[in-house]
């Protein structure tokens, strides 16, 4: 099953890519919510970490909703991601609640270069930005502690750092200059994130430990 569910997840994004190339907005529309809802059906929220992992992709689902092209509300879809990865920190810390601060230097030192560099052209939207940018770089950083936990808690570090520059790519475009498939790559970045963080979850791979 677990083949088959990831073998339509690769379809709709290939089709979504497609939809975007050829300028289909219904395509675009019917097929850009399918991946995480087929993430929901792949995991199971049978333990802390997943139920919080499992609640993130709900929001990131509302994000996704949020963010059509039809819908077009970006600030709903920057809260509902803002707390997506909320959840996804909390999930985090609860595999590793050790603080080791000396280790968020790097992140915190990227979302300080990050904020003043998008804090030039973001206008009004400059507060959320900075807050979302300190927001995701703390998912990145408790990804990174937690990476040992198990031998598929790696997964869940790799997926968040292609959320940072999925993201990173979407402020880019949007507030500094656009360019050429940058949607394509955004939605690359996007759905590869999130599916790693899905295999960061214990009942993708079926597997008893639970926190």
């Amino acid at each position: 099953m677990k083949k088959f569910l990831t073998g339509i997840y690769i379809i709709a994004a290939i089709l979504f890519c497609y939809a975007v190339y050829a300028d289909n907005d219904l395509l675009r529309t019917i097929v850009k919510p399918i991946p995480l809802i087929i993430l929901l059906f792949m995991i199971k929220p049978n333990s802390n970490y997943n139920k919080l992992i499992f609640i993130g992709f709900i929001f990131s689902l509302a994000g996704d909703v949020f963010l059509m092209k039809v819908i077009d509300k970006f600030m709903f879809g920057l809260i509902a991601f803002l707390i997506a990865h909320v959840f996804y920190i909390i999930a985090f810390v609860k595999r590793n609640k050790r603080l080791k601060i000396l280790s968020s230097i790097p992140f915190y030192v990227i979302a300080g270069l990050l904020a003043v560099f998008f804090a030039q052209y973001t206008g009004e939207m400059t507060i959320p930005v900075i807050v979302y940018i300190t927001v995701i770089i703390t998912m990145a950083w408790r990804s990174y502690l937690q990476k040992n936990y198990s031998n598929i808690s790696k997964f869940a570090f790799y997926g968040a750092i292609l959320f940072v520059f999925s993201d990173t790519n979407i402020a880019f475009t949007k507030f500094y200059q656009d360019y050429d498939f940058s949607k394509i790559v955004t939605i690359v970045l996007y759905w590869s994130a999130q599916y790693l963080i899905a295999k960061s979850v214990s009942s993708f791979y079926l597997e008893t430990k639970s926190l």
